[in-house]
């Protein structure tokens, strides 16, 4: 007999933050990204880590915990961070083309100077981010919550506008 769940706890689940304890170290992490593979981290609580230059390029963060993570300068090229929590996160110059942002929780994160072309930000969390002088060309930004967002100086293409329209409370 199979359990049925609806639609309201599946959604709770979804957005509910990870509860494990971080046992991953700064240093290991930067031990493990010594390999040739993308590290598989989804589900894993690294607040506060310290990424800084780090190439996380098609690393799989879904669901991850990076709230208040030094990600500056970091390559996020291809990696996967739906559903991630990345509130107070500085991604402060971060590369990172094409990477999945889909349902992220992003709120009060510093993305300034950024390069989020082509990312797919659908239904990101954007309240509060600093996005400052951000690429966002191409990026997918149907959904987007971007109240109280600072655009300053960021470029959009007139696509993603249409968009923007219905969820933007931000200042350009």
């Amino acid at each position: 007999m199979s359990k049925r769940i609806s639609r309201s706890t599946l959604l709770s689940e979804r957005m509910m933050p990870t509860t494990k304890a971080r046992t991953i170290s700064d240093q290991e992490l930067r031990e493990r990204l010594q390999g040739e593979e993308p590290l598989m981290l989804a589900g894993e609580n690294l607040e506060g880590a310290d990424l800084e230059e780090v190439n996380l390029r098609g690393a799989d963060l879904e669901r991850a915990n990076l709230r208040g993570a030094n990600l500056r300068r970091a390559d996020l090229g291809g990696a996967n961070l739906a559903w991630a929590h990345l509130e107070g996160a500085d991604l402060t110059g971060v590369r990172a083309l094409g990477a999945r942002f889909t349902h992220a929780h992003v709120e009060t994160a510093r993305l300034t100077h950024a390069s989020l072309a082509l990312a797919d930000l659908r239904w990101a969390h954007l309240r509060e981010a600093d996005l400052t002088d951000t690429d966002l060309v191409g990026a997918h930004l149907e959904g987007v919550e971007m109240w109280k967002t600072v655009l300053e100086g960021a470029r959009i293409n007139h696509e993603a506008l249409r968009f923007l329209e219905p969820h933007l409370s931000a200042r350009l």
